[in-house]
Formats: structure tokens, sequence, C-alpha cells
């Protein structure tokens, strides 16, 4: 005979296990770069990882591992001024759902809580122009 509480449980650990981050949405995110002019190279980097690669138009996508830290991409071109873009790290929903039920712990451990952008634009001003201020990516909540 099953009684309530097993049942209870049961579901308990279910949903939990549904909502974590971790096993829901992964631990490693592809990053996109869309880049003006075409002959762009960006070196990525994050605090505790050093230099994580490099993206260019003929290779614009890279695989990271989550984190709660962003990441700085410098971006060059011939001709062109440089630019630093802040490639912002955000709590998922995901790992949000999963804080509430376990406290966050284990999508916290492994990063799977955070995300970042999966696209990032970069456009580079001809040397010498007035450049705006480099934009500051953030994933949508």
């Amino acid at each position: 005979m099953h009684t309530p509480l097993k049942h209870t449980s049961a579901a308990v650990l279910l949903f939990a296990t549904a909502a974590c981050a971790t096993i829901t949405q992964g631990t490693k995110q592809t990053l996109i770069f869309k880049m003006d002019p075409d002959n762009t190279v960006c070196s990525l980097t994050r605090v505790d990882d050093g230099e994580l690669g490099t993206v260019s138009k003929q290779n614009n996508s890279i695989v990271v591992s989550k984190d709660k830290d962003d990441i700085i991409a410098l971006c060059t071109a011939p001709g062109y001024d440089s630019q630093t873009i802040k490639v912002v790290s955000h709590a998922s929903s995901a790992g949000v759902a999963s804080g509430i039920l376990d406290l966050g712990i284990t999508d916290l451990a492994t990063g799977a809580m955070f995300v970042y952008p999966d696209e990032i634009r970069v456009n580079l001003n001809k040397a010498g122009q007035t450049s705006p201020k480099a934009p500051k990516y953030s994933a949508p909540l």
C-alpha cells in the first residue's frame, strides 16, 4: 500500500530535479558574435578563467562555461578603433526556480544558474571617428 507521504516525497523530488538548471539548462552556452566590419577579431577573457578564446567573422561562435562573472571582449580590426564589450552574466529563470527549491547550491557550484546573451553585436568605428559608449549586453530575464 502506498502512503500519501511516499507520493508527496516523490513529487517534491521530481519537481526539484526538473527545476534544476544544471539538468535542464546545462553548464555550457554557445555565444554568437555578429561583427562589423567583417575583419573584426574579438579576444574573450573572464576574471577567474583568463583567456577563453577568440571569435571572428569566419569563426563567430564560442562555447563557454556558464559563470557568475562577466566576459570581456576586446574587439579590433585594422583601420578601426578597438572596442571593449562587457558580456554580462545574469541569473537564469531556471536558476532562480532552483534557488527556491534547494537554495541553488548545485546550480551555483556548476554555474548553470547563470546565463549570457546568446548573440552579441560588435560594430567598430573607423579610426578617428567619435565612438559611442561600448554596449553592455545582458541576458533576457
